[in-house]
């Protein structure tokens, strides 16, 4: 509309001018109307045609700046795609990596360590502790424990449990005890279990197994070892101890807490099993680690000094291998590798100064069952409208229900 009224304008002048003005007025007022008009704006007044310029100029600028900003943003999202790729790649090659690709990886970490250095480390510790045996005048026949110490840059959050590794060459030697734990063959407290130990002599004899000293079975455990002193004793009493595999999920709470502060958890074996004898040896070539969250430190046994210095570097670096697969966090959550005796100093085997910030805090979710979930229901008893959820752990939660009246509409 403003546009229309401008032309109308303009015509009303036009002929105005055609009646008043003469010839060569008329050509001087056609050169001023061929010529743009001013465009007022506030103080200042600009032709049209240079405005018109610099709008041109100030949109190119910002189609600049705007490819610009585009191939930023496409910078960003690309470094962002790679990420997401690489981190995929990531997943994907976890899922399917074969077991040859694994130990082809585990071969890689393990070039970061010296067999030489470590050969070494296992002499001086050969020889430091006959240094303390000497000065102890203990009896140097007798095996030394060795271990190896483990620390990680970030303290997993792990529930309490143990790791088994099986090692090339056994910690238990040949003057060791060794108890096994076996299933009842009659339930009940009352009867007696001379038949159980006598049935599985038998079978130990009939596949000759040699390595057994004490058949206990689960039946004796209740009734004799049934407070905290005894367990004490029978954990002192014996080296080594092995389980049924039957029976294994239930002996760690039998046994209490002192089975596992003196790392004496029993192994599972298979007693079903036709080749019995090599699935006891096979368990007695396993060692445990304890892992838990409560410090940056682990413990395994490796050896001990009546080994040979080969047998226990092929222990170590098997113990090696199996951490890059089954430690939290892999091989990158490794700060440093020690081997240590009873009352040595730590000999390091490895150690790495990597920055804390570049490793993920490893988290480790516990195996629950299928019934480890909330229950939520109304109880008779309690106060109306309230729903109360019991959680696995025991916790109670009571909440309030809230009823919107509704209006019921009248009937007319």
């Amino acid at each position: 509309m403003i546009l229309s009224q401008k032309k109308l304008s303009q015509n009303k002048v036009k002929r105005k001018l055609e009646k008043n003005v003469t010839d060569e007025d008329g050509k001087i007022m056609d050169k001023v109307l061929k010529m743009k008009k001013p465009k007022i704006s506030g103080e200042h007044v600009e032709h049209v045609s240079e405005t018109k310029q610099q709008e041109k100029s100030v949109s190119v600028k910002r189609k600049n700046d705007k490819r610009k900003t585009q191939g930023t943003i496409i910078k960003v999202v690309n470094k962002s795609a790679k990420k997401r790729k690489t981190l995929m790649l990531k997943v994907n090659e976890k899922m399917s990596r074969t077991p040859d690709e694994e130990n082809d990886k585990a071969e890689d970490y393990l070039k970061e360590i010296s067999k030489s250095h470590i050969q070494q480390c296992i002499s001086a510790m050969f020889h430091l502790t006959e240094e303390q045996l000497n000065k102890s005048n203990l009896l140097t026949k007798e095996a030394q424990p060795i271990f190896l110490q483990v620390t990680c840059i970030r303290i997993p959050q792990v529930p309490y449990r143990q790791m088994r590794i099986l090692l090339p060459y056994s910690i238990v030697t040949s003057d060791d005890e060794v108890a096994l734990f076996v299933c009842d063959l009659e339930k009940g407290r009352k009867k007696d279990y001379e038949q159980t130990v006598e049935y599985y002599t038998n079978i130990l004899t009939k596949h000759g197994c040699t390595r057994i000293n004490e058949i206990i079975p689960i039946n004796r455990v209740k009734t004799e070892f049934d407070q905290f002193e005894l367990k004490r004793r029978l954990t002192a009493s014996y080296d080594y101890f092995l389980v049924d595999s039957r029976i294994a999920g239930h002996m760690s709470h039998l046994l209490g807490k002192e089975f596992s502060a003196k790392r004496k958890l029993p192994t599972s074996v298979r007693m079903n099993s036709k080749d019995l004898k090599h699935e006891i040896d096979y368990a007695l070539r396993k060692t445990s680690m304890q892992l838990h969250s409560y410090g940056d430190t682990h413990v395994v046994q490796v050896g001990h000094t009546l080994m040979k210095e080969n047998q226990i570097l092929e222990n170590i670096l098997a113990i090696c291998k199996n951490l890059c697969k089954n430690y939290p966090g892999g091989w990158a959550n490794i700060r440093s590798l020690r081997l240590k005796g009873m009352a040595t100093l730590g000999l390091p085997l490895y150690m790495t100064l990597k920055d804390k910030n570049t490793v993920d805090p490893p988290v480790v979710n516990p195996k629950r069952p299928n019934a480890y979930r909330d229950v939520k229901g109304e109880l008779s008893t309690f106060v109306r409208d309230t729903d109360v959820t019991v959680k696995p752990d025991g916790d109670v939660i009571v909440e309030r229900i809230t009823h919107e009246m509704k209006k019921k509409p009248r009937a007319n």
